[in-house]
């Protein structure tokens, strides 16, 4: 179908009032504007519900745990939860990931002992710990520098992700 040529600027005028709008709206806009209801309705919900769980004793949205594995706090928590026959050989703090206000911090840990008390402090570290995940468990037979004894050595990475305010 061709348009006369009298009447070609009133159709562009009409494609462009009226085609070229609602192209937009609902090829690019109107999934926007329905995300951002739907983000709108989230957070009016998070707001009703945040004073509830403040009162219940229950997690509250948006609160983090304290930040431990920089700060030292997991370093002191290890040191409370295992025997006194474990001992803490080295400790490397690292922050592996700062992206988009998130971090994630990672620990190395090494510890020394007995095999059981080891084992034991691993899985009171994997309970008790909140905000911490273990992520990866490393044994091994070392020898004692001064001695020469073997020794088992336990190496543990532990990672926190936490905000980072920009």
């Amino acid at each position: 179908m061709t348009v006369p040529y009298r009447y070609r600027g009133a159709a562009l005028l009409f494609l462009l009032l009226v085609v070229l709008p609602w192209v937009a709206w609902r090829y690019a806009l109107h999934d926007t504007f329905a995300a951002w209801r739907a983000c709108r309705a989230l957070e009016r919900r998070v707001e009703r519900l945040t004073p509830e769980a403040a009162k219940a004793g229950g997690p509250v949205l948006g609160r983090t745990a304290p930040e431990a594995i920089l700060s030292g706090g997991l370093l002191d928590t290890l040191r409370r939860m295992a025997p006194a026959s474990v001992g803490v050989a080295g400790y490397r703090p690292v922050v592996t990931l700062r992206e988009d206000g998130i971090g994630i911090h990672t620990a190395e840990v090494t510890l020394a002992g007995p095999w059981h008390d080891l084992l034991r402090t691993m899985h009171r570290l994997e309970k008790e710990l909140p905000a911490c995940r273990l992520r990866t468990v490393e044994w091994a037979l070392t020898a004692e520098p001064r001695t020469r004894a073997p020794r088992l050595v336990l190496t543990l990475y532990i990672q926190q992700p936490t905000l980072n305010p920009e």
